[in-house]
């Protein structure tokens, strides 16, 4: 892998000298060595990894010697609190970022652009490899694609308009006249190239951190729910769902999503993979030794009373913990971090048998993008605001999450707004879901306000649906592009 990484970043140096200065300034150009590269099936494959690799980016999944992760994303809704200034994560938070904030304001801008030009790259110059069988090369195609769709998604989610960018610039291009184009645009782009990935990839389950047939029909549901065309979503989820040959299953083990049984579970959609030693992160020191990012009240409020996934999910007082004998608490805690306000850390995620205060951990859990239990819930939600909420599949798909072994929550008998939103809550808890879940809502400005987030109950401050557009991109797209509402 890292040898693979590190040829690629050879063949798009360009990207990477220009994306530091300019975000969009100069996409991919040409190797120096182009033309002896693209021969083979080989060279082909090292570049289709350099796409993936930029999601291990921390903001995207984690990475090695990181002191966050993307987890921090649970901080900015009502799920969780933070009292790390990791990539400005508290900023959003508080509502006190600008435009000129650096962090995820600016790096999500940057590091989701670099993933786009790596896809457009790929694509423009993949058909080179003339060797190479068709369906291996529509397999590639499709996987970049629904990477470039993912890119995007998450990037209109958060800055609304955007430069529509499907090839690599060119040397004598009118780049600096790009302009943004509207959401909706982008959002038909979107769907375009997730309609062709779903048609070139394998209806195989996900084993591999290679996205499959139902990777890209989840996130075409995703795509659909956030821009509110829910007979849309209902009927791409029910294309996997309703399928005799549907590989992917809800786990027997729901701790186990997200430690120790990872491997092959078919659950898991789409995933970034880790494998220590070489490819680890900190994930165990960051989330269960430092707990700087945690749990608020109002999550623990959110489950039913015999719910089992609370206990999977949050640690409370007196529950078995490696770094004190006598369980959580903090009185003889050997953990690197005080114990948070609220008297509850994160259990989700965490080995908890391992007491790592120390110094870092090789953590190598894969970071969980989409699984299958979030497509049943988005199938549900999507019945029901199209009107077909009386469906009995769509309460089933509710009923069968609920119902999963380990799990056995009673099943509901009837579909209501509340008890779809509450149930995505608690499911897909500390997932990095629910700010997004807010926004698409459409209840952040109601919902975030009413949170504290400091022992004093300093209330938070949400001020707007969309970030700012970093300003240094702003400097250099002056005149041709105004800034989001707001900032």
């Amino acid at each position: 892998m890292k040898t693979y990484i590190k040829l690629i970043c050879l063949l798009i140096l360009s990207t990477l000298v220009s994306s530091c200065k300019k975000t969009l300034d100069k996409d991919p150009l040409a190797n120096p060595d182009s033309a002896n590269f693209w021969k083979t099936e080989g060279e082909a494959n090292k570049a289709l990894i350099a796409c993936y690799f930029k999601l291990k980016e921390p903001i995207f999944s984690n990475g090695p010697g990181q002191s966050g992760n993307s987890l921090y994303w649970e901080a900015l809704s009502d799920n969780a609190s933070n009292t790390s200034n990791y990539e400005s994560f508290d900023l959003v938070m508080r509502g006190e970022h600008n435009s000129a904030t650096t962090g995820i304001v600016s790096k999500s801008f940057t590091f989701g652009f670099q993933g786009v030009a790596y896809c457009n790259y790929f694509l423009a110059n993949v058909d080179r490899v003339s060797t190479m069988a068709e369906t291996t090369r529509n397999k590639m195609k499709g996987e970049a694609l629904f990477l470039r769709a993912y890119f995007y998604n998450d990037l209109t989610q958060l800055y609304g308009d955007l430069p529509l960018i499907l090839k690599p610039a060119t040397l004598d291009g009118d780049f600096m006249q790009t302009p943004r184009s509207p959401k909706a645009d982008v959002v038909t782009q979107i769907l375009k190239d997730l309609d062709l990935a779903i048609s070139y990839l394998p209806a195989t389950a996900y084993t591999d951190g290679r996205a499959v047939k139902g990777s890209a029909i989840a996130l075409k549901t995703r795509v659909l729910l956030n821009n509110q065309r829910y007979a849309e979503a209902a009927e791409t989820a029910w294309s996997l769902i309703g399928d005799a040959s549907n590989p992917f299953r809800l786990s027997s083990n729901y701790s186990g999503l997200f430690f120790g049984d990872q491997i092959n579970n078919k659950e898991i959609m789409f995933s970034v993979q880790f494998k220590a030693p070489d490819d680890y992160h900190s994930l165990d020191q960051v989330i269960g030794g430092r707990m700087s990012v945690f749990p608020t009240v109002e999550l623990r409020n959110a489950y039913e009373p015999g719910d089992p996934r609370l206990k999977m999910t949050i640690f409370e007082a007196g529950d078995p913990w490696a770094y004190n004998p006598g369980g959580f608490k903090q009185s003889g805690s050997t953990a690197e971090g005080q114990i948070p306000y609220t008297n509850m850390a994160f259990k989700k995620w965490v080995n908890t048998a391992i007491n790592n205060a120390s110094g870092a951990t090789l953590s190598d859990q894969h970071m969980v993008k989409i699984r299958y239990a979030d497509v049943l819930l988005m199938y549900a939600e999507a019945m029901f605001e199209s009107g077909q909420g009386g469906d009995v599949r769509a309460l089933k798909a509710l009923n069968d999450v609920r119902a999963r072994p380990g799990v056995n929550m009673p099943p509901k008998v009837v579909l209501t707004r509340d008890i779809i939103r509450n149930e995505r809550r608690v499911e897909l808890a500390f997932e990095g879901l629910r700010y997004n879940d807010l926004i698409r809502w459409k209840i952040a400005d109601q919902v975030i306000p009413s949170v504290a987030y400091d022992s004093k109950g300093t209330k938070r401050k949400f001020k707007s649906y969309l970030f700012p557009i970093p300003l240094g991109q702003m400097d250099i797209m002056k005149g041709v592009w105004t800034q989001n509402t707001g900032f």
